[in-house]
């Protein structure tokens, strides 16, 4: 969604220019004018918006430190994966979300943010309503050929999956509390992490992160049966992946949806609007950064100063202070880095939407309409000719041949395919994660900063805002240190929100 201009207080930005040689001298400014830093954010999803946002709470723009930051987008909208479309191409007909759906009770940014920016939330309870109204099934597992699991709403819900599972959901529960129970301990981090691995030990994560999730699962005593039936179903909901080949943080993370589920009402990109509009940044949408390189200037005391030159697909440079890379190196288009990013780079998986509008054909799985389970895929309210909206992810494309199958009949077939998230596979003991940020090598004081690095962690929505969070605060710690000479300028970080940006 594109942000219209009166929606964004654009600042201006550095040094627009095209050639090397025009490039003029860094002048220092004297002590009575605030000291400015600019930073280049490339790629306005969820990583680069609320990147924006932190560095705009933290060093406000009236304050003896500011930052002026620019947004590069390549699409027409702020979001990324958090994107929706019209139902039939029709806005009045309501809009489904096309990529990220859902966040939850312990996503305390996203939570926060919709608090503070007065989105309007809900807990997708319309489905809920229809079912109390036509007495259907809620969650069905299918297995290809049959119904394994129904959930009806009642009391005999826990009898039946006592009956089937036995005490093995307590027993992943448990786990699973105490798993989110230590990731929390990243909001309250009071530095900035140069590495995954940190993160990983400090949350003693190294045995989820070094073997697949059906491993792991077994060596907690789950079960084969709820394994397959139930976490396996989350995992491929989410990620697209199975048990026996991504790690075992992942299924931890899918299952925490069991425990509520919220979105923003008109579309979760609103959020990362927000977050933009409130930083105040320059956003350039339908902008393509195609390269990257050092520049060394000379400032008045005869010191030099490293900065970078960013250039886009038409032509233009610009020079900033410092660049936040918050897209995939793989899918940034970017062809030239100031050093080799090859082994930064990791697989991403094809995920495939299709948004269908029509009448579901409940005889593919033996049904009635009557009895058909409502949430054998995610389904949107009816709409008013009694058609419902389905959404469906799978890992190659669906043909019409087989949409003809699970449909009496369709008005409306809307494809996306996309790389929405890394192969979370184990990471080996011996194995690098991407750096946090990318430089020449360990000795070089200076660097891009990579969200992106956090992906192959975990992806979510949520991860990504931390993923920025902790780029705003690896340039406070080298903007505010003590070597830095102006760091008795720089005010407390604290959690990062601060007046969190504008009033509406």
């Amino acid at each position: 969604m594109k942000l219209s201009a009166s929606c964004i207080s654009i600042l201006a930005v550095s040094l627009s220019l095209a050639r090397c040689d025009d490039f003029q001298q860094h002048v220092l400014q004297d002590k009575d004018t605030p000291i400015v830093k600019s930073v280049a954010i490339i790629g306005g999803g969820a990583a680069g918006t609320s990147t924006a946002f932190w560095l705009s709470n933290v060093f406000p723009h009236k304050g003896s430190v500011q930052v002026t930051s620019t947004i590069f987008e390549r699409n027409s909208y702020l979001g990324g994966r958090s994107t929706v479309v019209p139902i039939k191409g029709d806005y009045s007909l309501g809009t489904i979300e096309l990529g990220a759906s859902i966040f939850v009770e312990a996503n305390k940014n996203l939570m926060m943010a919709t608090e503070k920016f007065g989105l309007n939330k809900t807990r997708l309870t319309a489905l809920e309503q229809e079912i109390s109204v036509k007495n259907r099934p809620g969650l069905g597992v299918w297995n290809g050929k049959e119904f394994l699991f129904e959930e009806s709403g009642s009391y005999w819900d826990s009898m039946k999956a006592l009956w089937r599972y036995g005490l093995t959901p307590l027993k992943f529960q448990r786990k699973q509390k105490e798993v989110v129970k230590r990731f929390m301990e990243l909001y309250d981090a009071d530095h900035g992490f140069e590495h995954v691995s940190e993160v990983v030990k400090s949350l003693e994560y190294q045995s989820l992160l070094n073997m697949t999730a059906e491993t792991y699962l077994k060596e907690l005593g789950i079960n084969d049966r709820f394994a397959q039936e139930i976490l396996q179903t989350a995992t491929r909901g989410n990620y697209c992946q199975d048990l026996d080949s991504l790690h075992a943080l992942a299924v931890m993370v899918s299952m925490e949806a069991g425990h509520g589920t919220w979105a923003v009402e008109s579309g979760n990109y609103n959020i990362f609007e927000e977050f933009a509009r409130r930083s105040q940044a320059a956003i350039q949408l339908q902008t393509k950064v195609i390269g990257i390189n050092n520049i060394t200037e000379v400032d008045t005391n005869g010191d030099t100063v490293k900065r970078y030159i960013v250039e886009t697909l038409d032509g233009t440079s610009q020079v900033f202070d410092e660049v936040v890379l918050a897209a995939p190196i793989k899918f940034s288009g970017i062809h030239q880095f100031p050093f080799p990013t090859k082994q930064e780079e990791r697989p991403y998986h094809a995920v495939y939407v299709t948004l269908i509008a029509g009448h579901p054909d409940p005889s593919y799985f033996g049904k009635t309409m009557e009895n058909m389970p409502t949430f054998v895929v995610s389904t949107g309210a009816p709409l008013e000719n009694g058609e419902s909206v389905i959404k469906i992810f799978s890992p190659t494309e669906l043909k019409d041949d087989y949409l003809d199958k699970l449909f009496l009949d369709r008005s409306w077939t809307y494809r996306k395919g996309w790389h929405a998230f890394p192969q979370l596979e184990p990471i080996a003991k011996d194995q690098s994660f991407p750096s946090f940020i990318l430089k020449t090598d360990e000795n070089d004081e200076s660097g891009i900063i990579y969200t992106g690095a956090f992906e192959n962690f975990i992806s979510t929505m949520e991860t990504q805002t931390i993923a920025g969070k902790n780029a705003a605060r690896l340039l406070y710690d080298k903007w505010c240190n003590s070597k830095s000479g102006f760091n008795k300028n720089c005010q407390e970080f604290g959690d990062g929100w601060g007046s969190y940006g504008l009033t509406k």
